[in-house]
């Protein structure tokens, strides 16, 4: 009896070992958190987003994917605020809406440490950030002095990644991937304060390429 449990066992996981490291084509799907950095950390709020990803099957420790992915960041009224009461001594209580969205479509590319069933993995992003602002402001009009008005700006750059990671094999058909990552945009973020001693004025302007901390966790399905 004990030798028929022992091969039950061995006909059980064997498979579920081998399923893992076998590549296959697979879906992934991520849902996370972006932590701006910078001067884009200064004007957005964390943002939160997900992404989808086509694995492609290679032999070996080796990983390449292409994926594209989601992120919108609310703009820091709370910083503005601070700057404008650093400097006059009051308040306004801007509340502007001026979202940010950025949509990467990356090439990956990823090495996975240990072929088993937790495998951790370091991973490299390529490839364009489509990033897109909309701002509403005022636009008082004859008889309509609240009017507000909406316009849009997008623009296309570069994006690279680097991250690392682990993947948890839960059986033939589907893993959770967790990881971390630190995307580099080609999108400008810059702010300007101004400063009055003495009567006169000084002009400081900061800027810095966008950048951010990612955070997300999801299913990887196996097709």
């Amino acid at each position: 009896m004990r030798k028929i449990y022992a091969v039950l066992f061995v006909l059980f996981f064997v498979p579920l070992t081998f399923g893992q490291l076998i590549p296959k084509f697979g879906l992934g799907v991520n849902v996370g958190v972006a932590l701006p950095q910078g001067d884009m950390g200064d004007l957005y709020k964390t943002g939160y987003g997900g992404s989808l990803t086509v694995i492609l099957p290679i032999p070996g420790p080796f990983e390449v994917s292409a994926s594209v992915g989601y992120n919108a960041f609310k703009f820091n009224n709370d910083y503005i605020n601070k700057l404008f009461k650093e400097q006059t001594g009051t308040d306004p209580q801007l509340d502007l809406d001026m979202p940010l969205s950025i949509v990467p479509l990356t090439a990956n590319a990823r090495y996975y440490f240990t072929p088993a069933l937790v495998r951790p993995y370091a991973e490299v992003n390529l490839g364009i950030s489509m990033g897109t602002v909309k701002a509403t402001v005022p636009d008082p009009q004859p008889g309509k002095p609240y009017n507000v008005k909406t316009a849009e700006s997008s623009e296309t750059k570069q994006f690279l990644g680097v991250g690392v990671g682990i993947v948890i094999g839960m059986g033939l058909v589907a893993d959770i991937d967790v990881n971390a990552r630190y995307a580099l945009l080609g999108h400008e973020f810059s702010q300007t304060t101004t400063t009055t001693s003495g009567g006169s004025t000084t002009y400081t302007e900061s800027k810095s390429n966008g950048s951010y901390l990612g955070i997300s966790a999801g299913v990887r399905v196996k097709l």
